[in-house]
């Protein structure tokens, strides 16, 4: 039909457009990062640590409770729509996506109504906080949105888009702001939060659905031809289970603490892992670039490719997250006491889970690879028995140490789960993940730590925000430093010459 735009799709194996990719995701992970520490900062000086726990509480109901809403049809929708892409088959990436858009309509439904009626329950027996009702009721009317953005984001990352992909979180967040400043100013609290929500999840998913339409011709006009709705089933139910095993390692030391202890003590905790998310995001974003193409390589079969991009999204997570872990466990303590004194005691808890997750970050993509290759039962049953453990160390650390036994608990599981993946990837494909610069970018870490460390901990500082901005405005420049001379990859040396080649020519 003349006048239809055609597909557009950034699925191509290079190093730039991957880096560009990459790039994109990152940034856009970073100023939602920021984002979320301005509207934490915005709701601790508003609202009590208790009542801020409480909301943490609807939120993590409402997370996991995507998953099943789900049905693992957003990472089903990255894998089909990569494959239809990459063979420019338009029409077959439309049908996939509307197909999991339709089967997550009706689930996601069921769930919020179920949730919405169960919330007493939830609320009193389970975490033994009936103040928590209103807002688990609030928050779960989100869950449609929440649920149906994810696979629209899906539909864009199996695209390769990246650049519209990474716009929906930052305007999610920047969104929430807007609406919870005047809320909480208003003096709603916790209650007034969990509407602004719900509001900001639904106009979310209104602008995910107006980019995906932008890339994907006619994205929900009814496709002609069989979605192949077997084949997406059977590789995302899966997803399903994987998903919320894979949840239940992550938030059971969250969910365990609102059960096992005090309110306040969950709104601690809530900061502690928001503290942990600029690094995280950082591996998020550049998997999230990485995924489709490994769908894409693995069917065509070139295993030597799907190494050189493993080896390089390795590289680049480990690099960029070094300076925030180290950032994490030179100055916890004052990083917690901008959100007031009262964080200050999961200082230990923050340090504990820092640790972990730079490993975390450095093994990542490996799960993926498994995954997203059509593998999605052994990851099943990765997550399945290190979820069983996070699950029986929560259960024994938490009641004893509290938020140090939490992030224990956690650290020990992730790291289990990740050694297991390492060696799996290792016996199916002949492949590993590192390459030499990666362990250069770790000894330049160690070594910008060490040389920051007496600014940081030796003077007697006025405020902890001082503190963190002396210690960061040091360290950061230090590592680059360090980091380009010693363990700057050819690769990207390269790619920085050719961006700043047109700068050069410009003038």
């Amino acid at each position: 039909m003349t006048g239809r735009r055609p597909l557009h799709t950034e699925l191509a194996p290079d190093a730039r457009t991957m880096a560009r990719g990459a790039a994109v995701n990152v940034g856009g992970a970073l100023l939602t990062t920021a984002l979320s520490f301005a509207l934490s900062l915005l709701i601790t000086h508003e609202i009590r640590a208790t009542e801020f726990g409480l909301y943490s509480i609807a939120l993590v109901t409402v997370l996991l409770g995507q998953v099943p809403a789900t049905l693992g049809l957003d990472v089903g929708a990255v894998r089909f729509v990569a494959l239809r892409a990459s063979q420019g088959d338009v029409e077959g990436a439309r049908a996939s996506l509307q197909a999991a858009l339709g089967i997550v309509v009706l689930v996601s439904g069921a769930l919020a109504a179920l949730l919405c009626w169960q919330a007493p329950w939830l609320s009193e027996s389970f975490f033994h906080k009936p103040a928590a009702t209103d807002l688990v009721r609030l928050v779960a009317l989100a869950l449609p949105a929440l649920a149906l953005t994810r696979v629209v984001i899906g539909g864009l990352q199996g695209l390769g888009v990246m650049r519209y992909s990474a716009l929906v979180n930052p305007l999610r967040v920047g969104t929430n702001i807007a609406v919870a400043l005047p809320v909480l100013l208003l003096g709603h609290g916790a209650k007034g939060l969990a509407a602004a929500f719900l509001a900001v999840s639904w106009s979310t998913l209104a602008v995910a659905a107006a980019l995906l339409a932008r890339a994907l011709p006619q994205a929900f006009v009814p496709a002609s031809r069989n979605a192949g709705l077997r084949a997406l089933l059977r590789f995302s139910l899966p997803q399903t289970l994987t998903s919320l095993l894979l949840q239940t390692i992550l938030w059971t030391d969250a969910v365990l603490l609102g059960r096992l202890r005090p309110a306040a003590e969950v709104g601690v905790y809530a900061i502690v892992q928001r503290l942990l998310s600029p690094a995280q995001t950082v591996s998020t974003s550049t998997g999230q670039m990485f995924a489709p193409r490994i769908a894409a390589e693995d069917a065509r079969g070139d295993r030597a490719t799907l190494e050189v991009m493993l080896k390089r999204v390795t590289y680049w997570n480990v690099s960029l997250a070094i300076p925030v872990f180290a950032l994490l466990l030179l100055v916890p303590e004052a990083l917690l006491g901008i959100f007031g004194p009262a964080y200050r005691t999961g200082a230990e808890a923050l340090t504990i889970l820092a640790a972990g997750q730079l490993f975390n970050a450095a093994t990542g993509p490996l799960g993926q690879v498994i995954n997203m290759s059509g593998r999605p039962y052994l990851t099943l049953v990765n997550n399945a028995g290190v979820a069983a453990l996070n699950i029986a160390l929560c259960l024994i650390l938490i009641p004893r140490y509290g938020l140090t036994g939490a992030a224990c608990s956690t650290t020990a599981s992730l790291t289990l789960v990740n050694l297991v993946k390492l060696a799996q990837v290792r016996a199916l494909f002949g492949i590993n993940p590192f390459r030499a610069e990666t362990a250069r970018a770790i000894v330049a870490g160690l070594a910008a730590t060490a040389l920051t460390a007496p600014l940081a901990l030796l003077v007697d500082w006025p405020s902890p925000l001082a503190q963190v901005a002396a210690t960061a405005a040091l360290l950061v420049p230090l590592y680059a430093v360090i980091f380009w001379r010693s363990a700057a990859g050819a690769e990207e040396r390269e790619l920085l010459r050719l961006r700043l080649r047109p700068a050069v020519a410009a003038k």
